[in-house]
């Protein structure tokens, strides 16, 4: 398996609902890209904060006639991070799952779900990481792509 890049990062709160895009180049077309992403944490694990956040978001979005408890049936929360590919050419697909550790393929004939199958050929290509939720102090990921193999 030859790598063809890799990437690693840290966000936070004040990141959440933006976009973190990387581009590599590919020198020639390969039969199968793998990408290997994941991040930690997942869950907010402070109780405490995490009433303070829904119970404000609650508040916000017009939640009036709110008992204490009801923040619970939110809990708990999480980051939420997901995957967007480009290739030279055109858009490949997303990866919008809550998983925390993802592994994706895209050859000719096959590609995981949400990608869309063809070939991959040479040129500049994006990866997109959307930061669609961060709630813990902060999130580390980790992004890998590969060329061949299996995953």
């Amino acid at each position: 398996m030859n790598i063809l890049y890799e990437a690693s990062g840290t966000v936070n709160p004040k990141s959440a609902q933006s976009h973190i895009a990387y581009r590599f180049m590919l020198h020639e077309p390969v039969q199968s890209l793998n990408i290997e992403f994941s991040y930690e944490p997942k869950l907010l694990e402070d109780e405490q904060l995490a009433e303070q956040l829904i119970t404000r978001a609650m508040k916000q979005y017009g939640y009036e006639q709110q008992r204490a408890e009801d923040w619970r049936k939110y809990a708990p929360l999480q980051n939420l991070l997901t995957l967007s590919l480009d290739d030279p050419y055109r858009h490949r697909g997303q990866a919008h799952r809550m998983d925390r550790v993802q592994q994706h393929r895209l050859t000719e004939h096959e590609a995981s779900p949400g990608f869309w199958p063809g070939s991959n050929p040479a040129g500049l290509w994006t990866v997109t990481i959307s930061l669609h939720a961060v709630v813990t102090e902060q999130c580390h990921y980790k992004l890998r792509i590969t060329e061949g193999g299996s995953l």
